[in-house]
């Protein structure tokens, strides 16, 4: 392991606890729409997606936004795809009902096709959907839970999956650290930022598991300093 990328080391982040006051949970749920929107997540996406879907010859697909927290970035993907001029129905999906409904209540009520539920074990018949995407949710399990995930996420994609996520490197390590205690509004964002970057994976170790749960799956860096995994 290289001098620049430190021991992985996990943690459970405060972001994801139950009973975080609901004041301080939308303001660090706003944290991580400014990180999605700084880093383009829903644009890099949507790129992908809108070279597929135009390929497919033009008919609507349904997109699975997986821990999707207040769901922007499924907002802003549906919003790209329209604008690109594909047809898709975006759904956001997260464990916890009031990360969704903090997104709602900032878009006025508008509706955003959304669920709360368990990722392992999804409500949706298998092949149901034709992608599964995600942002910043890989990090959060282990090897071991991945390979999990990635079979659940596989079993209810029609076409492939795409997941977008940190890379483990101490540059990015110091930059949250440093630029995240000016730039966030709450202080749950700043520790659970450094927690990221720290339980984040390599370009290596995410191969290891993908290979494991998906043979013919690939993991791909992405600048800056993020892993884009993609099947098939």
């Amino acid at each position: 392991m290289s001098l620049l990328v430190p021991p992985r080391r996990p943690s459970r982040e405060i972001l994801d606890e139950t009973d975080l006051a609901p004041e301080e949970m939308a303001r660090s749920l706003a944290d991580l729409e400014l990180v999605n929107e700084v880093f383009g997540s829903a644009r890099l996406l949507g790129r992908r997606l809108e070279r597929h879907e135009k390929l497919a010859g033009g008919r609507r697909s349904t997109v699975l936004d997986v821990g999707a927290g207040s769901g922007t970035v499924s907002t802003s993907l549906a919003a790209h795809l329209e604008r690109a001029g594909v047809e898709a129905r975006v759904i956001a999906t997260d464990l916890q009902w009031r990360h969704l409904a903090v997104g709602r209540a900032r878009t006025g009520g508008r509706e955003l096709p959304a669920a709360a539920a368990d990722v392992f074990n999804l409500p949706f018949p298998a092949r149901s959907v034709d992608w599964v995407v995600s942002t910043l949710f890989v990090h959060h399990f282990s090897p071991e839970e991945n390979v999990r995930l990635l079979g659940e996420l596989a079993r209810v994609a029609r076409r492939g999956l795409l997941l977008l996520d940190l890379r483990r490197h101490r540059l990015p390590l110091f930059v949250i650290s440093l630029a995240g205690r000016m730039a966030f509004k709450s202080r749950v964002s700043v520790e659970d930022g450094v927690a990221s970057v720290r339980q984040a994976y390599t370009r290596e170790e995410a191969q290891a598991f993908v290979a494991r749960a998906l043979p013919g799956a690939r993991v791909k860096s992405v600048f800056p300093f993020r892993l884009l995994i993609s099947y098939p």
